[in-house]
């Protein structure tokens, strides 16, 4: 008993991995968005308007439909796709907003974000994971799932809904089953399904998942099937709206042999995770974490620099920085602007979000609602990972 014990540290010890990069690569599907915008003071209305926009990586609509003394419905669906070295980052954006003067007034705007494209009637949207040099085809990795949910709404008649019964909400290896797909794949193959969030009225919430891990070989192909759906509808004097971001972060790294806490290296804390496996009480604890997240210094993501958008009544200020990653899984991100107060967490934040305008949130996108148009406020922003070990900030940038 004692040589197979012996026999065990001295295998873990001696084995040494090769592979260090894999990556996912954009393999086929796409993305969906739509609008529906509709307001009505009878005998006048204005809408419905209509519209869907289909794309491979990215796609977004938007409609402000009604006008003084017109109730307004506004509507705005964004998604879009990005990798980054060994990962991928899908991010759904919507808000619809109605608002109305007078008692009989009605405003109704949705929107909704999917993956998929109805063109073709595919279904989903796909990544292969790829080998890089010394890696083969057929080499197991570990794909590590991130799901942020970030909801935020006030008054009116709002929805939100992620997941569910009828719904494209899952992930799947479709080894049986590749692109062009024009049905979900089988359950068999299905590797986690996302939660499902279904919030009606007003109020304020958030969900952060964490982090799940799943085994896959390279040259899987994984599958995404996810929509999202929020809504604003109502009559009198109303202002309601609802912003709701759907994070999905998918992270792929190869698995080492003897790597028993998946820090890319085959050490003596490894040997020890394996005696607490077979020893009781002998005390392990792993090395404390004291590394920010990557990139650091922080970076904004290509194309998510700060810039003006219109939403509903008043223009905002719309930023998405890059995914961090951190192994903790719990990493979030802090917006400042520099030359208003316009931060996360701020006084103008809060004032349209109450009670969901934390300084630090789980979304690497930031809104929010700056008033009138034309002005240049400068932001940058920085990560923190779950033990609070933070990144330097990225370069502040005006809006444009």
């Amino acid at each position: 008993m004692k040589m197979k014990r012996y026999l065990t540290i001295l295998v873990l010890l001696c084995t040494i991995g090769t592979v260090h990069g894999v990556h996912f690569s954009y393999y086929a599907g796409g993305f969906r968005a739509n609008y529906y915008a509709y307001a009505e003071n009878l005998p006048y209305s204005d809408g419905p308007y209509i519209l869907t926009q289909n794309g491979t990586t990215f796609a977004s609509v938007e409609k402000k439909a009604g006008g003084s003394p017109q109730p307004i419905g506004y509507a705005r669906n964004y998604i879009s796709s990005e990798t980054s070295n060994n990962s991928i980052r899908i991010q759904s954006y919507s808000i619809a907003e109605g608002a109305a003067d007078y008692s009989y007034c009605y405003a109704h705007g949705q929107g909704f974000t999917g993956t998929g494209n109805s063109q073709t009637n595919e279904k989903g949207v796909y990544y292969r994971i790829t080998p890089d040099a010394n890696e083969h085809d057929g080499d197991d990795v570990m794909v590590y799932y991130n799901d942020i949910v970030s909801i935020s709404t006030d008054e009116g008649t709002t929805r939100l809904y992620i997941g569910g019964p009828d719904t494209m909400d899952h992930l799947a290896i479709t080894r049986g089953q590749l692109p062009p797909v024009t049905t979900e794949p089988v359950r068999e193959n299905e590797v986690l399904r996302f939660p499902n969030v279904n919030v009606l009225n007003s109020g304020d919430s958030s969900w952060f998942s964490g982090v799940h891990a799943f085994p896959a070989k390279i040259g899987d192909v994984i599958g995404i099937f996810a929509k999202d759906y929020t809504e604003v509808k109502g009559w009198g004097y109303l202002r309601g709206s609802i912003y709701s971001t759907h994070t999905m972060i998918l992270t792929v790294e190869p698995v080492l042999s003897g790597d028993l806490d998946y820090d890319e290296d085959v050490d003596l804390y490894d040997l020890a995770k394996l005696a607490n496996n077979w020893l009781v009480d002998i005390g392990y604890e792993p090395p404390p974490d004291t590394t920010p997240p990557t990139p650091n210094p922080m970076q904004w993501a290509p194309g998510g620099e700060p810039r003006e958008i219109p939403c509903g009544s008043y223009y905002c200020a719309t930023m998405t920085a890059a995914t961090a990653t951190d192994p903790s899984g719990g990493v979030k991100y802090k917006f400042v602007c520099s030359n208003s107060d316009f931060s996360s967490g701020g006084q103008a934040d809060c004032m349209f979000n109450p009670g969901n305008c934390p300084e630090w949130r789980v979304s690497p996108t930031y809104t929010v609602t700056i008033g009138g148009s034309g002005f240049k406020y400068t932001f940058k922003v920085r990560a923190q990972d779950f033990y609070e070990n933070k990144t330097e900030w990225s370069p502040a940038l005006p809006m444009n």
